[in-house]
């Protein structure tokens, strides 16, 4: 038992990491959260510091999630739900982290990260979809909401996984659905910012 809550709480704090406010602070001394849309996400830090500190960003918080499936899958071997409930505590951590008063991402990148461990074949398919959909778009929110809701059928179609996994994933796209509330009213009132290919930000 105390190896299940170690895990869980251990998924929270590694989500926890505020990727772009660390990036912020070390590249130009700055907090993001002050800037932009206010998010702890790539896609601000993109518009605020350009490719190369969102790139680094998008990293860390892929990274974060598959280091949490890591060791979760060595501490709790063959557990999928305590493995599913870490990985749900890290995408929880990095929307809601304690190191940042509870004010983080959408939850894109590290979702990705855990899906993409779990399932490659699925999250390599579903990745040039979400570039396509900015490119063609500019709307990077439109891009995450469509491949969360695709990811599931293609993982189902694809990779045939344990029926936990893929309702896991199901439950992972609704809350990425769930924190994108915002964007997609902005996107009704046409207020949503577009991707820009080249930074013109002087922040």
């Amino acid at each position: 038992m105390m190896e299940r809550i170690f895990t869980l709480l251990l998924g929270y704090l590694l989500g926890s990491i505020p990727s772009a406010l660390i990036i912020g602070k070390l590249w130009k001394g700055i907090d993001v959260r002050n800037y932009g849309s206010g998010n702890l996400g790539a896609t601000n830090v993109l518009r605020i510091l350009g490719w190369g500190p969102a790139i680094i960003t998008g990293i860390m918080d892929v990274g974060k999630g598959i280091l949490t499936i890591f060791l979760a899958q060595r501490i709790i071997p063959k557990d999928y739900l305590f493995i599913l409930v870490s990985a749900g505590c890290a995408i929880i951590g990095h929307s809601y982290p304690i190191f940042a008063n509870f004010k983080g991402g959408r939850g894109v990148g590290v979702s990705f990260g855990i899906l993409f461990y779990l399932f490659p074949k699925a999250s390599l398919l579903t990745l040039p979809i979400g570039i396509l959909i900015v490119s063609l778009t500019k709307y990077k929110s439109i891009a995450s909401i469509t491949c969360a809701i695709l990811f599931p059928f293609i993982l189902y179609f694809l990779e045939h996984p344990p029926q936990e996994y893929l309702i896991g994933s199901i439950i992972v796209g609704l809350f990425i659905v769930f924190r994108h509330v915002p964007n997609i009213k902005r996107l009704i009132q046409g207020r949503e910012n577009k991707i820009e290919w080249i930074n013109k930000s002087k922040n």
